[in-house]
């Protein structure tokens, strides 16, 4: 019986947190290709479309060279792992993506987690660059 709860339990938490990450990108493009688009946007998991601001792109990729454009791409996620302390996410992404937010934030380059404070200040300044996603395990 114990077991049975304990199935049904991590499979109510599975489902919760599939609806939770629908805005989550199918795929992500990279900001080189983004800025070279008329209307740059991103399709999640569920094939809606979401767009970017493309001024955001701008002032975003100002903070890296010409070169790691073609390296870091968007949207950047963020996901709260279950496990974790409150307050606290992880960056997904490769070492360019962490790195650029790093320095916007003006942290430690290879710093991979973050705080609420941070992504609310991160989420103010670029609102469509950046989608929270779920991350369940027992």
């Amino acid at each position: 019986m114990e077991e049975n709860e304990e199935r049904l339990t991590k499979l109510f938490w599975e489902l919760e947190i599939k609806k939770l990450n629908e805005s989550l990108p199918k795929f992500r493009k990279p900001i080189s290709l983004l800025l070279s688009e008329e209307d740059p946007h991103y399709i999640t998991i569920t094939n809606e479309k979401i767009s970017f601001n493309k001024k955001e792109i701008e002032e975003f990729s100002s903070f890296a060279s010409k070169d790691e454009l073609k390296s870091i791409f968007l949207p950047i996620v963020i996901v709260k792992e279950w496990e974790s302390k409150k307050g606290t996410y992880k960056i997904l992404g490769n070492k360019l993506e962490i790195k650029l937010i790093n320095k916007i934030l003006e942290r430690p380059e290879d710093a991979e987690y973050i705080y609420l404070p941070e992504i609310i200040e991160l989420f103010k300044r670029f609102p469509s660059l950046f989608v929270l996603g779920y991350r369940f395990s027992l």
